[in-house]
């Protein structure tokens, strides 16, 4: 008798939809003796598609009935000339134990610059001796470590130096910015980042790493532009871990910050260098510095605003854009998109300034020969800073007409609230904080009501005093 044998792949033959057994006939030679053995098959394709149910032809010597249900697919991935097969593995690493702590080393595959993949041997700490007294407890963090590389979706990762993938960033992102955000993270880049980390891979830009950065800039920088640095690095960081990169990563609420050092109080104006200012400037200056000083728009504000902003029936500035150098931008924020109150002098000085307004292109309200806005630093150089000078007011910048309409409004009644409407603040903290300031007396008369409220006998008779003498 000669046993036949067939492999099946992916599936089975075309069955009858028996239970499944398959029938082995005998054979005899012609001296009737019964062998055992394997006889050449026709391809596995042609034995598939015929409908006869014998398995062998031409002088097999046995046939095989099948008598077997077709078995779904599992799922398993057939390799073929068009399919791309995935080495399929699944990594434990190699944990060596040295000195008092854990090491593993695992293998991964990463996408170099010129788009070559390549398999590079990796290592990390996995921690010390005591965090896993026993290598089966390291096995065990190990295990979690290699998820990611073991999850069926894998796909091998980017890798690049900071420097590499800033110069990408910049070609594909920066330009999408606001002009004055883009200006800033560029600064970010050239003078404090690159030079740090440029050579150094994104994947090494670990949280000491971190931390030895603030420490550096720490030496001649603010906390606050620590922390400006630290959210442009954050956000390249970010958009690099979306394309795929591997990247270290950090957690800014773990790194060490240095102290805040107490800081300089803003700059204001009070109402009477602010009538003195306005009495001296000229037009369109004395125009400018009145909607500053009436309405505590920030200076691009004022300096965007359109003649289609002006609603005089209603008394209503709309504040839509912001003037940045040359450039017409979206304001701070959504919030800062609303409408202030057109007080009645103002109203009356913007009627006159409108009197001899040129029209331009854009419809500015405020516009230079070429049709452009004002740049904000050449008003304040060229045009407010003269006039400080001759009233020995000290420099400052425009937002202190911003500063001085807060305290004014919340010196004359107006609730903290209603000042951060004004000034369209997202949080009243800051309102309270940077913008109310104690104008005159202010201070030395409110203590003075509350020590008349707790002593009524000292104050009776020191007013009898001052009567006396």
């Amino acid at each position: 008798m000669t046993r036949t044998l067939k492999q099946f792949a992916g599936g089975t033959l075309p069955g009858d939809g028996s239970n499944g057994e398959v029938s082995v006939v005998r054979a005899e030679n012609q001296s009737g003796e019964q062998k055992f053995g394997l006889s050449s098959f026709p391809p596995v394709s042609a034995l598939l598609s015929g409908g006869s149910g014998v398995l062998c032809g031409g002088n097999c010597g046995a046939s095989i009935t099948p008598k077997c249900d077709t078995v779904p697919a599992q799922g398993q991935r057939v390799s073929g000339p068009e399919v791309k097969m995935a080495r399929r593995r699944y990594q434990k690493g190699c944990i060596r134990r040295r000195g008092n702590q854990w090491t593993l080393r695992w293998r991964e595959d990463v996408v170099l610059a010129d788009g070559a993949t390549k398999r590079e041997q990796r290592t990390t700490l996995l921690g010390t001796v005591e965090e896993f007294a026993t290598k089966r407890l390291a096995e065990r963090e190990a295990t979690a470590f290699l998820a990611r590389v073991n999850r069926l979706d894998y796909r091998p990762v980017k890798r690049a130096t900071f420097a590499e993938f800033s110069e990408s960033w910049k070609k594909q992102v920066i330009d999408l910015l606001k002009p004055s955000t883009a200006k800033v993270m560029a600064s970010h880049l050239r003078f404090h980042l690159v030079p740090a980390f440029g050579r150094m891979r994104l994947d090494e830009m670990g949280q000491e790493q971190m931390q030895a950065f603030v420490g550096k800039l720490a030496k001649g920088r603010s906390r606050h532009t620590i922390l400006n640095v630290l959210g442009t690095l954050a956000s390249v960081l970010k958009m690099a871990r979306k394309w795929g990169y591997a990247v270290a990563g950090f957690q800014q609420s773990d790194l060490v910050m240095p102290c805040s050092k107490p800081g300089k109080p803003g700059r204001f104006f009070t109402a009477e260098q602010a009538r003195s200012i306005l009495a001296l400037a000229s037009e369109p200056w004395h125009t400018i510095f009145a909607l500053a000083a009436m309405t505590g728009l920030r200076p691009g504000e004022v300096l965007g605003l359109s003649i289609d902003d002006l609603d005089f029936e209603q008394r209503l500035i709309f504040v839509r854009r912001s003037a940045w150098y040359s450039h017409l931008i979206s304001p701070k924020n959504a919030r800062s998109v609303a409408t202030v109150p057109m007080p009645g002098p103002l109203a009356e000085v913007l009627t006159n300034y409108l009197a001899s307004w040129r029209p331009n292109e854009k419809r500015l309200l405020f516009s230079n020969r070429r049709g452009n806005p004002y740049s904000e630093n050449k008003v304040v150089q060229k045009r407010l800073w003269p006039i400080l000078d001759a009233l020995s007011i000290p420099r400052c910048g425009m937002h202190a007409f911003r500063h001085g309409h807060g305290s004014q409004m919340h010196s004359s009644g107006a609730s903290l609230k209603v000042t951060q409407t004004q000034l369209r603040h997202a949080d009243a903290s800051t309102t309270s904080r940077y913008y109310l300031h104690v104008i005159g007396s202010e201070q030395r008369d409110a203590a003075e009501k509350v020590a008349c409220i707790l002593c009524p006998d000292v104050a009776k008779s020191e007013r009898k005093s001052v009567h006396v003498n």
